[in-house]
């Protein structure tokens, strides 16, 4: 019987070691090339926070670190409209990978967007830990 139990929760164990976890986060920090001048910004945003561009809006829905059988990445939810000189939007909505970043990525010709890591707790409040 002990056995049968052993064999039962070896089995669980390893099982849950196959599951994704995934760790919900509260902002993210996007990198930001300008492929003309070659300057790189970096953006810390919260969730559901707009960045303007020149010619488009970025805004992340959410961002995630996930952790799968030992590797580790961040992939964020991301919407992004594009103004072309037709006064028409082309809006890009999907997952962006930090791994992989050219996977699935905005077209954009003036900007390369990258996401640089998610951040845990919400950015507003990051630099604002002195106590009460």
């Amino acid at each position: 019987m002990s056995f049968v139990v052993n064999l039962i929760s070896l089995i669980l164990i390893n099982f849950s070691s196959l599951i994704a976890q995934e760790v919900e986060c509260q902002g993210a920090v996007l990198r930001i090339l300008n492929k003309t001048t070659n300057e790189k910004n970096y953006f810390i945003t919260p969730l559901s926070q707009t960045i303007e561009l020149f010619n488009s809006s970025i805004i992340i829905h959410r961002c995630v670190k996930v952790e799968n059988e030992g590797k580790n990445d961040e992939i964020a939810l991301v919407s992004h409209k594009l103004k072309n000189k037709f006064s028409k939007e082309e809006v890009f909505l999907g997952w962006i990978f930090k791994s992989t970043q050219y996977l699935n990525s905005p077209n954009n010709p003036i900007y390369d967007i990258k996401l640089e890591k998610c951040l845990i707790e919400d950015p507003i409040f990051l630099n604002n830990k002195k106590s009460i």
